[in-house]
């Protein structure tokens, strides 16, 4: 089996991508356009979470849903659940069982990237069956 015909790993590849998009937006606004982290941030993340929804669809899911705004809400619903999962999981590791710092965010990114991809794929860009 060809990997990149992996749904799992062309959604990893693209996640990496987008992380990079998101840091890259960051920087170029923070240097160059408005030096405020917040307003930087806001952009970043716009920019990053656009993009990734429209990879996803097309790319990763080969979604061809019509409704855009319907997804798009349940992509940000999406979102918003592994914001959850992440802070849930660095309390957990962190705060209560003492674990470092990094290897503790390294295990939330590890937990939303594989909550992210389930939910994505089974609710976000579930193509419907076809009848013939």
């Amino acid at each position: 089996m060809n990997l990149l015909n992996n749904k799992f790993v062309k959604y990893v590849i693209f996640a990496i991508f987008t992380s990079l998009l998101n840091v890259g937006t960051y920087m170029l606004f923070y240097n160059l356009i408005i030096k405020n982290v917040i307003v930087s941030n806001v952009a970043a993340y716009a920019v990053s979470i656009t993009s990734s929804f429209f990879i996803n669809k097309k790319v990763v899911f080969k979604n061809d849903n019509t409704n855009l705004l319907e997804q798009m809400i349940s992509y940000l619903g999406v979102k918003a659940v592994s914001f959850a999962i992440d802070s849930l999981v660095l309390i957990l590791f962190v705060d209560i069982f003492g674990f470092n710092n990094f290897i503790s965010k390294l295990i939330a990114n590890a937990s939303t990237t594989i909550s992210n991809y389930t939910l994505n794929n089974k609710v976000v860009f579930k193509n419907k069956e076809k009848n013939i």
